[in-house]
């Protein structure tokens, strides 16, 4: 373990203080009654208990290779938790664990529910300082946090049901003891859709559903769904398996979460170097809104023009950043925003084209925007031997406020060259280059609320997804 994990802890404990002192002394700052949470956000150590929802498949569906659920611990102790894996069939499997200071334990859920083709994982840490996240591998590599919270309202932006090749579920975990209750709407190529079974969907307490969304609701390149839960609360994901044979040639493995809530900013930290990027916008409210997607470059890279977009109750919109407009751009990040302060939920898309022939590696990555920033952020970075372009970005989401961060290790060996402290302008990013290497967990302190994301490359494919926020140190940017 390093030697440099207990100061981190001590200096984000002092962070985590500080900012729920700021929250109840200054309410205005928040843009209305809601308190920000991030979908992933972890208490440090002897803060509170913390519950991790981990949605996914096993390898007993065709086209998953691998998944395994990954639990780090940033305690200066020995943690004790528990895990619960469930399955499509109402099996459920409950096993302890201990995780001694700066350990890591893997799990397979599929080992614990042979023969389901879907399995959900709770795992709960009295305590904190264990960070868990999950790895995916098929025709391609999806590797994020899972989720620590449950909500009644959950936006997927984009998937795509296009035939061949495309296969896409809709998983809804129900961690509770008591039944929930969904209504399911989606948006696809002709306009909302709905099927017989969207409505009043029952997900049994201590179960995952699989919603086939690529049976349902067939042949639409791209399809957003809106998850209402009228009982109970649920975990969400988006499931997409695509093997190349589609009309756009589209491989790869994305295990997207759902967005538990929507805002009028949303940020992406790092979306690019310009790629075959596309960012999807979805209107779940009752009234119209105009809106503008915003790349936020460097000051050398100038001033680009804005893609702005109307949209009314209830539709969707992808927008392609292919037109030219980031042409000879460096690194640069992504904001949504809404001009007349109705909110609104987007993702960014990579999709890498080649058909199942073409020797590349698979190029999906599905990122949701996120409106929620955070003074604290916590980066666990797993196996990177195979990787040759990952990044972690950070950006500052604030029109106004300076933010100075501080890069701290956790646990094991910091990547070489990896700056420690930057200062971050008004609307900026920071990209920093991660190399290969062993695995590390990061801190990443700010004096100012950030978001931050990583972003993966290796010959398995590429993958991205949003830090785990310190739970307490999170906030709406100012706008």
């Amino acid at each position: 373990m390093n030697a440099h994990r207990m100061p981190a802890l001590v200096v984000l404990g002092a962070l985590l203080l500080g900012s729920s002192a700021l929250a109840v002394d200054d309410p205005e700052e928040r843009r209305d009654d809601r308190p920000a949470a991030a979908p992933s956000a972890m208490a440090l150590a002897g803060q509170s208990s913390d519950l991790w929802f981990c949605l996914g498949p096993t390898t007993a569906l065709d086209g998953v290779d691998h998944r395994v659920v990954e639990m780090a611990s940033i305690s200066a102790g020995s943690t004790d938790g528990r895990v619960i894996v469930v399955d499509d069939r109402g099996r459920a499997v409950e096993r302890a664990f201990r995780l001694d200071a700066g350990d890591r334990l893997e799990i397979r859920p599929g080992r614990f529910v042979p023969g389901s083709a879907f399995a959900a994982v709770t795992v709960e840490v009295p305590g904190g300082a264990v960070v868990v996240g999950q790895r995916v591998e098929g025709d391609g590599v999806d590797q994020r946090p899972c989720l620590t919270r449950t909500s009644d309202t959950w936006l997927v932006p984009w998937s795509t049901t296009a035939r061949p090749g495309n296969r896409t579920w809709l998983l809804l975990h129900n961690p509770f003891p008591a039944s929930a209750v969904a209504d399911l709407r989606f948006v696809g190529d002709i306009g909302r859709r709905e099927t017989l079974d969207s409505q009043g969907l029952v997900v049994p307490g201590r179960s995952v559903v699989a919603y086939d969304m690529s049976a349902r609701i067939a042949d639409s390149a791209v399809v957003s769904a809106v998850v209402d839960v009228r009982v109970g609360q649920l975990a969400a994901v988006r499931l997409q398996l695509s093997d190349g044979r589609g009309p756009t040639g589209l491989r790869g493995v994305d295990l997207a979460p759902g967005t538990p809530g929507v805002a009028n900013r949303l940020f992406v930290p790092g979306a690019g170097p310009a790629g075959d990027l596309a960012v999807v916008v979805l209107n779940p409210g009752f009234e119209t809104v105009e809106l503008e997607v915003v790349a936020r470059t460097s000051p050398a890279d100038g001033f680009v023009e804005p893609w702005p977009v109307v949209l009314r109750a209830g539709q969707r919109h992808v927008v392609s950043l292919e037109d030219g407009r980031l042409d000879g751009v460096g690194p640069f990040g992504i904001e949504v925003r809404s001009l007349d302060g109705q909110p609104l939920a987007a993702s960014l898309v990579r999709r890498g084209s080649g058909g199942p022939d073409i020797v590349v590696p698979p190029d999906l990555a599905v990122r949701p925007a996120t409106g929620v920033a955070a003074r604290g952020w916590v980066v666990d970075l797993g196996e990177r031997f195979a990787s040759f372009d990952d990044v972690l970005a950070v950006a500052n989401p604030s029109v106004s406020g300076i933010a100075t961060l501080e890069v701290k290790v956790l646990a094991g060996q910091a990547p070489d060259g990896l700056p420690t402290v930057v200062e971050l302008d008004p609307g900026s990013q920071v990209v920093f280059d991660l190399g290969a290497g062993a695995p590390v967990v990061l801190a990443v302190e700010s004096t100012a609320p950030v978001v931050v994301s990583v972003r993966e490359v290796s010959g398995f494919g590429s993958t991205a997804g949003q830090a785990v926020a310190v739970a307490g140190t999170e906030e709406w940017p100012d706008r």
